[in-house]
């Protein structure tokens, strides 16, 4: 299941919550007096902003009176009849397939998407997450691949690969290891704690909170890898002086499985310490809100 937040199925969820109410004739104040929850609620569900739970969904069900399963099958059928991808470029699987195992940049381009979609099955299923959002990309003011609300907390999470020509396998100890490429895609103007500017395309401590690594690559399973931007060691490219290495984080970064320090298995682990830690920013600051 994809992150709700995130399809066009919970667009279409969303549309309808918001027609049930109309039929109904309530304002979106009289919904939220119904559900005994301030106006905001009601208004950031439907515009997107705020994510329901499945005990909130049958709550807004049962003060609008409709049937819940109704509005899963309405959308299930939706999703029968919409054309895929494929259909309007007429395509197959297969000439698809082909077409990425042929263009390397294509498969790599595709392959992290797909992983950041994974990233956000894994997050959207958490207790305690509020909301999810992935900023335009070419936003540079908006560092990292996903911004969720965890608890009272907002956090972006940095998405990053494995080099598949780094990956090994020990079968003695039955354990992967590998180098996860973690830089930009292209060089930009970064600010240094001291306040001078450097072009590069290698990453800042506290640019983003977390970084995580699909290691899809080790065994062909979608599973990742978390720790702390500030947990990740530094660049020792001789280019850059004392400085410009401390501030930057190295482009290669050594990832196993098991997971080793900095890294850990489970983001729920992960966020739990920097919630007790006080990490994480003001929801608001990022144009996120709970």
């Amino acid at each position: 299941m994809t992150s709700s937040v995130f399809t066009e199925q919970y667009g279409r969820c969303r549309e309808l919550l918001v027609q049930y109410r109309q039929a109904k004739s309530m304002t979106q104040v009289q919904l939220a007096e119904a559900l005994n929850r301030p106006q905001s609620f009601v208004s950031k569900y439907e515009s997107g902003e705020r994510r329901l739970d499945l005990v909130e969904y049958l709550e807004i069900a049962n003060a609008l009176q409709f049937d819940p399963c109704e509005l899963i099958r309405l959308i299930s059928n939706e999703v029968l009849s919409e054309p895929t991808i494929m259909d309007e470029w007429e395509v197959t699987a297969q000439e698809l397939t082909i077409l990425v195992r042929e263009n390397p940049s294509l498969r790599g381009m595709l392959f992290g998407y797909v992983a950041e979609l994974k990233l956000r099955e894994i997050v959207s299923a958490f207790p305690g997450i509020r909301a999810i959002k992935k900023f335009d990309d070419h936003d540079r003011k908006k560092k990292g691949d996903l911004h969720i609300i965890y608890h009272h907390r907002a956090f972006n999470v940095e998405s990053k690969s494995l080099q598949t020509s780094q990956i090994k396998f020990d079968a003695e100890n039955q354990t992967w290891s590998g180098k996860a490429q973690v830089d930009a895609s292209d060089s930009r103007i970064v600010t240094l704690p001291s306040g001078r500017t450097l072009k590069t395309t290698l990453l800042l401590r506290g640019e983003f909170d977390i970084l995580a690594v699909n290691c899809y690559e080790f065994n062909q399973t979608w599973h990742f890898q978390f720790a702390r931007n500030r947990d990740l060691p530094c660049s020792s490219y001789k280019k850059y002086s004392p400085e410009e290495q401390d501030a930057l984080i190295s482009s290669l970064i050594p990832v196993t499985w098991p997971p080793r320090s900095p890294f850990h298995s489970d983001l729920r682990v992960l966020l739990d310490e920097m919630l007790e830690a006080g990490e994480g920013s003001d929801p608001s600051e990022i144009g996120l809100d709970c």
